[in-house]
């Protein structure tokens, strides 16, 4: 009897084991290769400093691009299951350029992403970690970028809808789907001895989807570290400021950005347009004074011409406000973008974008200067010497 009852006890503790023991990891990735054409790439003749403009040349660029339709990458997804609905979760995410092999996101090993956390079916989920705020997860999920790649982005980024940025040690809850509506909220632990509030980042959103339509906005609050000086920025929030449109704000004692989007699908046509207020708010230290703002407004149209072949137009107007009774900044860019599915995995494609500026700005000195164009964020870091600039990129992308 005590042989059998034994067994039997093994039996369950195996049975539960298993319920409880279910779990997976997965490698998976993007490897986006191509050449590009750059109209326009500035390059410093004088260096710049306060009060003193640099001087660039202008020059054009051919060669060999790295993640134009989706940054290099590479990462793991765990999973397990806990019982009764519950999961632990974690993803790792490594960025880089494949044309070089270095690391991405400021050389850091998983700068893309690096959260862990719990998932509950009927709860929502709680990660902490390295992530995207709910601008990405709501807005961004459905903007330009969806369709016509980082090239489409509102200029530079500024508003992160193309998720330039990340949070570092922050803390997210996302919640169920309840009818199509879903939302999310993310905070952003500055870590500045002294200071709750230096640093920090608090951001929430929610998308909401019905057949054909879909709905998203959110809202994102970054403080700088007090003291932030000659230009920098240091918050739990990366910053968008590697381009011409706004690095003479990288300075702001802090950041706000309110984002929309929103679809609707006719057929093979897909309809999108997007908007974002991005607020720059001066502070003893910064290199400029009072508030500088940024609205951005785009459409798109997206077309699957075949169950291979899609095609895609937009256009996105920017405009920042007036600087020292100067004329106001603004930004007129226009994309065109074409992918062709070679199978599920692999795709070519073909980007082109063109971009206007006008009006004065401030540059990474806090001197106004003329503002220049700089495509979408993948001119980030590459901005023109002068106003006009169109890019040109072909290339090939792969996922695993």
């Amino acid at each position: 009897m005590m042989k059998k009852t034994t067994v039997t006890l093994l039996a369950m503790s195996s049975l539960s084991l298993t319920a409880y023991a279910q779990s997976s990891v997965t490698l998976y990735g993007i490897v986006d290769a191509g050449l590009g054409y750059t109209s326009g790439q500035r390059v410093v003749q004088t260096k710049g400093a306060a009060g003193k403009p640099a001087v660039y040349s202008n020059g054009s660029s051919y060669g060999f691009a790295s993640g134009t339709w989706s940054g290099d990458r590479w990462g793991l997804k765990g999973n397990e299951d806990l019982g009764d609905g519950l999961s632990a979760v974690f993803q790792l995410e490594n960025g880089f350029n494949i044309g070089t092999g270095q690391l991405g996101q400021g050389g850091r090993e998983f700068g893309r992403q690096a959260w862990m956390g719990l998932s509950s079916t009927r709860l929502g989920k709680l990660t902490l970690g390295r992530q995207y705020d709910p601008i990405v997860d709501f807005v961004g999920t459905i903007s330009a970028g969806t369709f016509l790649t980082g090239m489409g982005a509102h200029p530079g980024d500024l508003d992160n809808i193309d998720n330039q940025a990340r949070e570092s040690n922050s803390i997210k809850y996302t919640s169920p789907v309840f009818s199509g509506l879903q939302f999310g909220a993310l905070y952003g632990f500055g870590g500045q001895a002294g200071s709750v509030k230096n640093q920090n980042t608090w951001s929430l959103g929610g998308q909401y989807t019905h057949g054909p339509f879909a709905i998203g906005a959110a809202y994102m609050q970054a403080t700088n570290a007090y003291g932030a000086n000659g230009g920098a920025w240091t918050s739990a929030y990366d910053g968008t400021f590697a381009s011409s449109i706004n690095e003479g704000f990288a300075s702001a004692k802090s950041q706000q950005i309110i984002a929309a989007a929103s679809t609707y699908q006719i057929g093979q046509v897909t309809l999108g347009v997007s908007y974002s207020n991005t607020q720059y708010q001066a502070g003893s230290f910064s290199l400029f004074s009072g508030k500088e703002t940024f609205n951005s407004a785009g459409a798109t149209v997206s077309w699957q011409a075949t169950p291979a072949l899609r095609i895609a137009a937009g256009y996105d107007y920017t405009q920042g406000s007036s600087i020292k009774g100067e004329s106001a900044p603004k930004y007129n860019q226009f994309n065109l973008a074409s992918y062709y599915f070679l199978s599920k995995r692999t795709a070519l494609y073909g980007l082109v974008g063109y971009q206007k500026a006008s009006g004065k700005t401030l540059d990474a000195f806090g001197n106004t200067v003329s503002a220049t164009a700089s495509v979408g964020d993948v001119g980030n870091g590459i901005s023109s010497a002068s106003n006009v600039q169109t890019l040109v990129r072909v290339g090939i992308r792969q996922t695993f």
